[in-house]
């Protein structure tokens, strides 16, 4: 009697698993967090109200990295207000350190 041999099953290499929501979330991520940053440039470079705004540059330049959001809102009200901050403008603040604190939030996730 003759045994015959079937075909061995083929072993194909995992192939690495694509996480387009990943990269969809981490380009979303980075345009979200780039207009403000733009926005702070612009108004450095073509107003003095960032600089009227806040008393030295250290503390826009750390609010340009840690809280863009909040930087610019506060610098917006400044500029468009009497040289203060007052009322319903605190409001728009508020906004911007909601934006800035669920942009952490979406960093975090999309880390994880």
């Amino acid at each position: 009697m003759t045994q015959t041999i079937g075909q061995l099953p083929r072993c194909n290499p995992p192939r690495p698993k694509r996480n387009v929501d990943a990269l969809i979330g981490a380009t979303l991520l980075f345009v979200f967090a780039s207009f403000p940053r733009l926005f702070i440039l612009a108004f450095w470079i073509f107003g003095s109200e960032l600089g009227d705004a806040f008393g030295s540059w250290i503390i826009p330049a750390v609010g340009f990295i840690v809280a863009p959001w909040t930087t610019l809102l506060y610098a917006w009200m400044w500029a468009i207000s009497s040289d203060a901050v007052a009322g319903w403008e605190w409001i728009v603040v508020a906004v911007g350190v909601l934006l800035d604190l669920a942009f952490l939030v979406m960093v975090r996730r999309l880390m994880r």
